[in-house]
């Protein structure tokens, strides 16, 4: 995937497990530059959000600690494939290596990014797109025309008749939440009734093939 996605609309996330090892040794100016770390990063259940962890003991003096944690949590806001902030992932590190004299803050950031982003992109990483669950109410007469207008958008889950009044529960990308709800007032003239609640983030996914499921069901 290349480009960024709309981060109001998106996350991204990992499918498995990966480790980022990092040793930079260089000479700039006659001066000596180095630093060392391990980062291990992998998926956790969806909703968990994203943690952080330290395991590396003393192997990275703790005058040091603040300003790797900062840099791996910008990592996690900046994202490593679509621009998006990560969820659902532990980042920890593991291990690392100092010099008493050539270890400086700044070397250690350059070391906890480049081994953060090597472990998230070894990870598997994918973009999630937030969904959203939208109940509509309407006349019956106005049936056909909301058909027409969720045949293009989202995944049907149940349609309802009963007396004069119909009801349709759709999953739709968030972001299309806004563009769907002035379709079905324009439709019914304003005699539609719309509700919407977070359905959390799943894998974003090509838009689905339009089937024919609009089967109203009388409730009992």
């Amino acid at each position: 995937m290349t480009g960024n996605l709309n981060r109001a609309f998106h996350r991204e996330t990992v499918l498995g497990s990966g480790i980022g090892d990092e040793r930079i040794a260089r000479q700039r100016g006659g001066t000596g530059l180095y630093a060392g770390i391990r980062v291990e990063v992998r998926s956790l259940n969806r909703g968990k959000g994203a943690s952080f962890a330290w395991n590396a003991g003393a192997n990275i003096p703790s005058r040091f600690a603040n300003a790797v944690a900062k840099e791996i949590q910008d990592v996690i806001s900046a994202g490593v494939l679509a621009g998006c902030e990560l969820t659902d992932v532990l980042v920890s590190v593991e291990d690392g290596s100092y010099h008493e004299q050539d270890s400086t803050e700044a070397v250690f950031c350059e070391a906890a990014q480049k081994a953060t982003i090597a472990a998230l992109r070894q990870a598997r990483p994918i973009a999630l797109e937030a969904i959203s669950i939208c109940r509509i109410m309407f006349p019956v007469e106005y049936a056909m025309a909301i058909q027409e207008i969720l045949s293009q958008k989202g995944q049907i889950e149940s349609v309802q008749s009963e007396n004069q009044s119909s009801s349709v529960t759709v999953t739709v990308p968030t972001s299309s939440v806004g563009e769907l709800l002035e379709q079905v007032l324009a439709a019914t003239i304003g005699h539609a009734k719309f509700s919407v609640e977070s359905d959390g983030f799943r894998p974003k996914a090509e838009p689905p093939e339009t089937t024919d499921v609009w089967a109203p069901v009388k409730s009992r």
